[in-house]
């Protein structure tokens, strides 16, 4: 925190307890965020016990001062009985003094610690910043915190500390629980597939067999411990590392390799060095990769599509001149917990006349 600005001491309830907590503050709206908090935390706990919700958003920038995202993550298997937080921080605008926002940022994460009555060491801190084409990145990676918990039923394998995501996205709960319930009997393919939940909640739901496609290692890794804590171990099973874009142009080339249910979930943006000189934007390039996932598709074949830049616009034109039907299924995918903010993602099914 910034030297120049002295500490004061506000009174933070604790839910658990209900007793009264001090909490040093720099900020002078801290007093507002921890009564906006105290406020939302209570309706989030309240919900997802009722609805066995394990990991979830707590509070979203409610409050212009208070940029930040704060995430609950409830612990299951070797993780019971723990809970950790991770308050993400939005990039202030260059008018605000980085001390003044550094403040903020500790106040939040204080404020929130003492009123969820979680160890402040078990709160973790990340900064979004944008980069071109509207991606995200974290200015440097943290030593990594490994905890397990559970969405509707699996379990899964988090990572608090080593990246700017923990390894499950939160928005795409409801979508990946309608995934699993799409599944009974399909051939699944998961694509831009991260650290494969969606692949998980396929395999639980009845899929005959999963392939799970990704250009990093890393995550095909992590993708395969997932499957594994959930019993889904069989040759069934299969991970392909590579650039999904040069797979599926491969594979639809080829004509035969054929799901009936298919996940794409791609990043808005990417310029990885394993794509060479290549660039992906999925509002430039949604057409032609949606274009190849429905040569992928068996008759009577479903693809869910997803995508997290906020202005995405689909060329249901050209798509339509394909034979490709786009539904807009966003509304029921946003869950409970990010309807303060709709536009959060944007989710389509896709089907082939």
């Amino acid at each position: 925190m910034s030297e120049s600005r002295p500490l004061r001491t506000i009174p933070v309830v604790n839910l658990d307890t209900g007793l009264e907590v001090q909490v040093k503050v720099a900020d002078r709206n801290a007093e507002q965020f921890a009564a906006r908090f105290k406020k939302v935390a209570k309706e989030r706990r309240k919900w997802a016990k009722k609805n066995d919700v394990y990991c979830y958003r707590v509070y979203d920038s409610d409050l212009p001062d208070f940029a930040v995202a704060i995430d609950r993550y409830d612990g299951v298997w070797e993780s019971q009985g723990m809970s950790a937080l991770v308050v993400a921080e939005y990039q202030a605008p260059r008018d605000v003094d980085p001390y003044e926002a550094e403040d903020r940022l500790y106040d939040a994460m204080d404020i929130a610690a003492a009123t969820l009555g979680i160890p402040r060491d078990l709160v973790f801190a990340k900064t979004r910043r944008h980069e071109r084409g509207g991606g995200q990145y974290v200015d440097q990676q943290k030593d990594a915190f490994v905890m397990y918990t559970e969405e509707a039923g699996n379990v899964f394998e988090i990572d608090l500390g080593s990246y700017l995501d923990t390894g499950i996205f939160l928005d795409h709960r409801d979508t990946r629980i309608m995934v699993g319930e799409m599944a009974q009997g399909t051939r699944f393919l998961n694509l831009f597939s991260y650290t494969g939940t969606c692949t998980v909640h396929a395999a639980v739901g009845g899929a005959v067999s999963t392939t799970t496609v990704d250009m990093s290692q890393t995550y095909l890794n992590w993708a395969k411990r997932n499957m594994e804590l959930n019993g889904c171990t069989g040759e069934e099973h299969t991970y392909v590392r590579t650039d999904a874009m040069n797979w599926l142009r491969q594979v639809s080339a080829a004509g035969k390799n054929k799901y009936d249910l298919v996940f794409v979930d791609p990043p808005t943006f990417s310029n990885s060095k394993t794509m060479g000189k290549a660039t992906w934007s999925v509002q430039r390039d949604h057409v032609e990769m949606l274009t190849m996932v429905s040569k992928l598709l068996a008759p009577g074949g479903k693809a869910v599509f997803s995508c997290n830049l906020r202005t995405f616009k689909p060329d249901n034109e050209e798509l339509e001149r394909r034979g490709i039907h786009l539904e807009d299924i966003s509304a029921g995918t946003i869950p409970h917990d990010f309807q303060r903010n709709p536009r959060i993602h944007k989710c389509y099914i896709l089907t082939v006349e």
